[in-house]
C-alpha cells in the first residue's frame, strides 16, 4: 500500500511538472528583441501603459513595450527611475535595464518578464494615448 502510495505521488507530482511545463512555454518570461529592434539612449519617450507595461521610444524610431511580471507602476504621471546594467546603453531584453516604479508611495523594483518591439503603427499609437 505505501508503495502504490508513493508512486501515485510521484505520478502527480510528474503531471504538475508537465502541465507547469506547457503553461510556461506560452509565457513572456525571458523574451528578447533582435538588435535592430533594441532602443537605446537618448530615450525619447517613456510611459506607464498600465501597472504592468511600460512604453519606450528613441530617437532613432525603434518603440517597445517593457511587461513586467507583476505589478509595481501605478500611476502613469509618476516619474519611473531606468538603470542599464553592464555598461550598456541599450535595452534588448530583461536584463539590460532595471526599472524602479511607485507603488503607493513606496520605490518598487520591476521584474521584467519581456521586451516587445513595436512597428511604428503601434508606437504612433501608444504615443497618442493619454
Amino acid at each position: 500500500m505505501i508503495r502504490s502510495l508513493v508512486l501515485g505521488g510521484v505520478a502527480a507530482a510528474a503531471i504538475i511538472a508537465v502541465a507547469a511545463g506547457a503553461s510556461m512555454a506560452g509565457d513572456d518570461r525571458g523574451r528578447s528583441v533582435a538588435s535592430d529592434q533594441c532602443v537605446s539612449r537618448p530615450l525619447d519617450t517613456t510611459k506607464v501603459i498600465d501597472d504592468k507595461t511600460l512604453y519606450m521610444d528613441d530617437r532613432h524610431g525603434h518603440a517597445v513595450l517593457l511587461h513586467m511580471s507583476g505589478s509595481c507602476m501605478n500611476d502613469s504621471n509618476e516619474a519611473i527611475q531606468l538603470e542599464y546594467t553592464g555598461g550598456s546603453t541599450r535595452i534588448c531584453s530583461p536584463m539590460d535595464v532595471e526599472v524602479t516604479g511607485n507603488a503607493v508611495t513606496t520605490q518598487t523594483r520591476c521584474f521584467i518578464s519581456s521586451v516587445e518591439a513595436l512597428t511604428p503603427e503601434q508606437a504612433a499609437a501608444y504615443r497618442a494615448r493619454r
